[in-house]
């Protein structure tokens, strides 16, 4: 029996390099899930109680001390936790850097009705970007910033019919 249970762990763990989940820091966890959640689709899994004073999110993104935390993660259909959003309290983030130094690559079945829910919250948009590519693909890209200055980069691609 230990030992069904020791071969069924290393069927679920990945071997080799693996991106786990981006996390992202944002001041207003409901907010944020209005975009993450409502908009883009992700499915909340999880939101932690307030974080403990020693948890390690304190010490890898240098949050000061007095900061309160709590942590959510997202999945998708085809990723189980794909994205974790961690809110700060009590402290201010500061703004993000320009040049954007991190964007996160998103793939939704149709820009432009997302973009248009994007601009119903305010957020800003970056004009889209439109190409082919061999045999018969399509694809659409468009930048979104969210709440916290954070990039994120949508994009669909389509089958060409032939005519």
């Amino acid at each position: 029996m230990a030992d069904q249970g020791k071969s069924m762990a290393k069927m679920q763990m990945k071997a080799g390099l693996h991106l786990k989940r981006p996390c992202l820091l944002v001041a207003d966890l409901a907010r944020s899930l209005t975009l993450y959640q409502d908009i883009l689709g992700f499915r909340l899994d999880y939101i932690s109680e307030e974080a403990s004073a020693d948890s390690y999110l304190y010490k890898v993104f240098q949050i000061p001390a007095e900061a309160t935390l709590k942590f959510a993660t997202l999945s998708t259909e085809h990723e189980a936790r794909a994205l974790a959003l961690t809110e700060v309290k009590g402290v201010e983030l500061p703004p993000l850097p320009m040049p954007h130094r991190l964007g996160l690559v998103v793939q939704v079945s149709e820009v432009a009705d997302v973009v248009e829910e994007v601009r119903s919250l305010g957020l800003e948009v970056v004009e889209p970007s439109y190409f082919t590519a061999p045999p018969n693909l399509a694809f659409t890209e468009q930048g979104i910033v969210d709440f916290d200055g954070q990039l994120i980069v949508l994009y669909e691609t389509k089958v060409i019919e032939n005519s």
